[in-house]
């Protein structure tokens, strides 16, 4: 069940724009703080169990008793003895590059607001460039499954855009072709200002994709503030209220949606100023990447702690199930 925002919590959001920023961790922080794979792993350690294990549950039997093998690196369960890392059953599962360089691409993930290609974190770790690769789209995944805890409220502006290249017959918008659609939702709040984005690509832009997407990521009872277009009033009739608005193209659908406008625009930046281009099948993780920096643009001084708990928390993935598209 996805996790509602309360009021208060909502309110808090709205206030953070107006409160003193805490510092981001500057580079040389970084480095002294986790510049080597022990203290990463006592961090993951803390974050994962807590500083005296209060938060261990034994994968084998589920006691919540246990204790440190520090030579070894291991929780020992205190009833059936059975031996974890602090990476099992992590995003960093099995790993084979040193967590440090983990952390690094954490930081870069997380910090800069122009995001980094695999390329360039090849570059700057010096490892292999699909190393690189698959280390960032593990933590992508990490951010989606974070992200699937919570729902959108209230009034949701939702509209659809395209992703990709020129198509051939130089069609735009609905029916063009050799281009991803995406679903684009955003949470609006009373005072005017955006909430929370959700976004995903749709193998056709049609009723039921829309309505999937509406049903995995607004609550039912919100309003969905649309178009025209007669696919939305379908959606609606799953459980939502509906707000249409006739828009011609252009300015004025800008005019009557800017803020699902503004967030498709960003990301459409983000895609063509940092990859250039996206395969379809692997869309859905750059995505929620956009997805779960836009939702925490109040908290950027946190994302770097936010999003390695989200690794801890995230259940592993292979490479081949990254490349297949199987995530």
């Amino acid at each position: 069940m996805a996790r509602k925002a309360s009021g208060a919590e909502a309110g808090e959001a709205g206030r953070r724009h107006r409160l003193p920023l805490p510092k981001v961790m500057t580079v040389a922080e970084l480095h002294e703080r986790f510049g080597t794979d022990e203290n990463c792993l006592e961090h993951l350690r803390k974050v994962r169990w807590g500083e005296g294990l209060e938060r261990f549950a034994c994968p084998a039997c589920g006691h919540v008793k246990g204790w440190w093998l520090g030579k070894r690196k291991l929780v020992e369960c205190g009833a059936c003895h059975h031996q974890t890392s602090v990476t099992a059953g992590t995003i960093f599962h099995r790993l084979r590059s040193p967590l440090h360089k983990w952390f690094w691409a954490i930081y870069q993930i997380s910090q800069d607001k122009k995001d980094i290609a695999a390329l360039e974190l090849a570059k700057q770790i010096r490892v292999g460039y699909q190393t690189a690769w698959t280390m960032l789209h593990k933590l992508r995944t990490a951010m989606r499954s974070r992200d699937q805890r919570y729902v959108l409220q209230g009034l949701v502006e939702v509209d659809e855009c395209y992703v990709g290249g020129q198509a051939d017959d130089g069609t735009t918008g609905r029916g063009a072709s050799n281009k991803t659609a995406v679903a684009v939702a955003v949470e609006l709040r009373a005072d005017g200002r955006p909430g929370r984005v959700a976004m995903q690509s749709m193998e056709r832009p049609d009723t039921h994709s829309l309505r999937k997407f509406a049903e995995s990521k607004i609550e039912k009872g919100a309003t969905l503030k649309t178009d025209g277009w007669g696919a939305y009033a379908s959606v609606a009739k799953s459980g939502y209220q509906h707000k249409a608005i006739v828009t011609g193209s252009g300015k004025q659908a800008v005019q009557k949606f800017p803020w699902v406008h503004t967030f498709i625009s960003n990301m459409k930046r983000m895609l063509l100023g940092t990859y250039h281009s996206v395969s379809p099948k692997h869309l859905d993780r750059y995505l929620a990447e956009f997805d779960y920096r836009g939702n925490r643009r109040w908290q950027e001084a946190s994302l770097f702690e936010r999003l390695i708990l989200a690794a801890v928390g995230a259940k592993p993935i292979t490479c081949r199930q990254l490349i297949t598209g199987a995530s």
